[in-house]
């Protein structure tokens, strides 16, 4: 989730983003837990959100952490977890600002979620300090996307809840193909027989980069690109993987 927006993915966001997404596609599922086997050992998934992902690989056995900047991301993450019976390690850090106990095997980042980091900075420092948490030879994953600059400006998306109330979100999309920067507009609003009971407004901006600039941005931080899987987690809705290792330790 988003790691410098620190007012976006709040209760309304995640209530939205858990009504929609659910979990991870058996696709999805499926691939991750291959990757898993590569390494087998502790996993973090970074930017881990409600659990759309760390849930399932949990429910297969795995030890699969999670951190997250979003504090109403996690506390769904927890409630979800404890109606399954589950117990996870689950950590409330930004990862420019990462300090975790353990050392990983795999760490996995999902849905693009790196890619909410904007700052180039911020960018670098968080690769570093998960290469700081992560043994020589373990393999990193990170879900890159390019956002669709045809996307109409406007749209409008409604979901039920199991209330009986519903979220509606509006969202503007705007493109800066120069600066490779899409910025989204979101407004949430909770709605109870029709009527506004509260609402949240959040900024998330993403950027996207060449694989030639992925492969510097990696080297920097003490990474090699091992391979770039192209799946199909989605109808319709390519993604690509990149695996990374960890050639050293600096």
């Amino acid at each position: 989730m988003n790691q410098n927006n620190l007012q976006a993915y709040g209760e309304l966001c995640s209530l939205f983003y858990d009504a929609t997404e659910h979990y991870a596609s058996t696709q999805e599922l499926n691939f991750f837990v291959s990757c898993i086997e590569q390494k087998q050992g502790r996993v973090l998934e970074a930017m881990s959100g409600s659990g759309r992902l760390q849930i399932p690989l949990l429910q297969k056995g795995y030890v699969v952490d999670g951190v997250d900047v979003s504090y109403a991301m996690l506390a769904r993450c927890r409630h979800r977890c404890v109606q399954l019976g589950l117990h996870p390690e689950l950590y409330e850090q930004s990862l420019q600002n990462l300090v975790l106990p353990h050392k990983y095997h795999t760490v996995i980042i999902a849905v693009g979620s790196l890619q909410l980091l904007v700052d180039q900075d911020v960018l670098l420092k968080s690769l570093k300090n998960l290469h700081a948490h992560m043994l020589v030879g373990a393999n990193l994953f990170i879900d890159i996307f390019k956002p669709d600059p045809t996307l109409p400006e406007l749209s409008v998306n409604t979901v039920r809840l199991n209330d009986g109330s519903s979220i509606r979100l509006t969202r503007r999309h705007v493109f800066n193909m120069q600066k490779q920067l899409a910025s989204t507009f979101c407004l949430y609003e909770l709605l109870v027989n029709g009527l506004v009971q509260k609402q949240e407004n959040e900024l998330v901006e993403v950027f996207w980069l060449s694989d030639n600039q992925w492969q510097e941005l990696l080297i920097s931080a003490g990474f090699e690109i091992i391979t770039i899987h192209d799946e199909l987690f989605k109808q319709f809705e390519p993604s690509r993987i990149i695996q990374a290792k960890v050639i050293l330790k600096k």
